[in-house]
């Protein structure tokens, strides 16, 4: 809670909320006092390198009308001779396009699907992909083809590690892996299958295959599975020396495509929220200790009801966060962002909030740029970028937690309230205040014209605009209205293009009757 404190020798006391919500999302005490590092509503919001709330990017098309359908997995891999393509799948094709760009070629090659739920692992320069009740498709960029060979796996799972391709039966409990270095292989003395429902603690299937510090770990629903080489290979495991190091029972993996591997550590959906396999294993006692706990509850809601075949994750190492998206298939759905820079007190990530923009299908490529593909813009694919979401505006929304107005027993009545905002760009936008817990909140309007070359409060500092690149800083203000005990405020700025940051709010109060 800020600090009320005289202003000046005015009757009004202050109550500053510099960086507000640079903590992120609370859901969890979103109906009690919080501090103005927190937000209780942080919507199409990023954390900047600042620390301060930011618009996120935007939907920028790069694709018109690419495919016949709507992508659902989009795949990054590059070949030997170091041409980059993008892989698509909708629900009964697969294209292929170099570098992303507008050109997609239609790559299925006959091969019938229904889904187009799969997973792709890049694996000895070729790609290989998987989907439950789908024998194993590779393909190197061009046409796809479908193995017809003995014992070809066709579960649910891929992973390519230490030498092998390693993919779940259909049955959902056994794990085959192919020959060394052969992914077409899987019937010779040099491959096999692991048998994990002697392993489970009670009874479960396979979700997730990863490899984590040496080790190939198995996640089930409830379950998780580390099998390591005590005699060591070079290629890091040899799968007749396979052994069970640990098991973690009582948390598991419930989303294939949740899994990415972001700094060293694997970052997956539970049940109970978002994990973090290192976290995990140090604090095995307490696997409920995940990293979402600011929005745990939330989270799991969201989750819950939802088909897991249809969420998506990405880490996007340029943008430094993890995006799990929960599309409904039909166009509605909601995305949730995590901070990956470090981590709060409690070890929680930060909670960047969430997008109303929620991709289908999504990728990353060797530069760091994010490709998505959205239910609204069928057959096309488009990367974050810029400020519009393919062409239209979009809200972003901050709202803080509840503060304490009251002063040793008095009320106080908010007079004025004052933002400062860093854009390049026009910006509208509404203040918004609410009082002791009610839902109906007072706006007031605010807009900032940011011409070409405008500098700070429209005076030039040392003769250039603040920092250049046209960013300027903008104070707004407002007469505030009301009282209460309790006040919650916040900004609703409708992004046209600009780049949009808001650096502090001030509410300006007077001293009234007893509480």
């Amino acid at each position: 809670m800020p600090t009320p404190r005289a202003h000046g020798g005015s009757a009004l006391v202050l109550i500053p909320m510099t960086l507000p919500g640079f903590n992120g999302l609370n859901k969890q005490q979103a109906t009690g006092i919080l501090g103005p590092e927190w937000a209780t509503r942080l919507e199409n919001a990023d954390i900047d390198d600042n620390a301060r709330v930011a618009a996120r990017k935007g939907y920028d098309i790069a694709t018109t009308a690419a495919a016949t359908g709507r992508f659902k997995t989009l795949h990054h891999y590059k070949n030997t001779s170091g041409t980059e393509y993008l892989i698509g799948s909708t629900p009964t094709a697969l294209y292929s396009s170099v570098n992303g760009g507008s050109t997609w070629s239609d790559v299925t090659n006959s091969i019938g699907f229904s889904t187009g739920n799969w997973q792709f692992v890049n694996f000895n320069g070729s790609i290989f992909g998987i989907q439950q009740g789908e024998a194993l498709i590779t393909g190197t960029g061009g046409n796809f083809t479908q193995l017809a060979v003995t014992d070809v796996p066709s579960g649910n799972c891929l992973l390519a590690a230490f030498g092998r391709l390693w993919a779940t039966a259909s049955n959902g409990t056994d794990l085959q892996y192919s020959s060394l270095l052969n992914g077409s292989d899987w019937s010779s003395t040099d491959a096999g299958v692991l048998d994990l429902s002697s392993i489970w603690l009670g009874q479960d299937t396979i979700t997730a295959v990863a490899a984590f510090n040496g080790a190939l770990v198995v996640f089930g629903k409830r379950n998780i599975v580390f099998m390591v080489d005590g005699q060591g290979s070079a290629l890091g495991i040899d799968p007749i020396n396979l052994y069970v190091s640990d098991t973690l029972s009582g948390v598991g993996c419930i989303a294939r495509d949740s899994v990415q591997s972001i700094d060293g550590d694997l970052w997956f959906l539970s049940d109970t929220g978002m994990q973090s396999l290192g976290r995990l294993i140090t604090q095995k006692s307490n696997p409920l200790d995940n990293i979402s706990r600011p929005v745990q509850d939330y989270l799991r809601d969201l989750v819950t009801g939802t088909d897991a075949s249809k969420l998506r994750s990405v880490y996007s190492p340029l943008d430094r966060f993890y995006l799990l998206s929960l599309p409904d298939g039909s166009g509605g759905g909601e995305a949730i962002v995590f901070d990956t820079r470090g981590r709060l007190e409690d070890g929680s990530a930060r909670c960047m909030g969430i997008w109303t923009m929620v991709p289908e299908a999504l990728s990353v490529n060797e530069a760091g740029t994010l490709y998505m593909s959205l239910y609204s813009v069928e057959g096309s694919v488009g990367t974050y970028n810029g400020g519009l979401d393919n062409g239209a505006t979009f809200n972003m929304v901050y709202e803080s937690g509840w503060l304490d107005l009251t002063q040793q027993g008095y009320l106080l009545f908010p007079k004025r309230i004052e933002g400062v905002f860093f854009t390049d760009a026009d910006v509208s936008l509404n203040f918004r205040w609410a009082f002791d817990f009610d839902t109906d909140f007072r706006t007031a309007a605010k807009s900032f014209a940011v011409a070409s070359g405008a500098a700070i409060w429209g005076t030039a500092i040392w003769g250039t605009t603040l920092w250049g690149g046209g960013i300027s800083l903008r104070r707004g203000k407002v007469a505030g209205s009301g009282s209460g005990e309790y006040i919650k405020a916040g900004i609703n700025a409708n992004i046209d293009g600009a780049t949009f940051a808001v650096q502090q709010l001030d509410i300006f109060a007077k001293v009234g009757r007893y509480a």
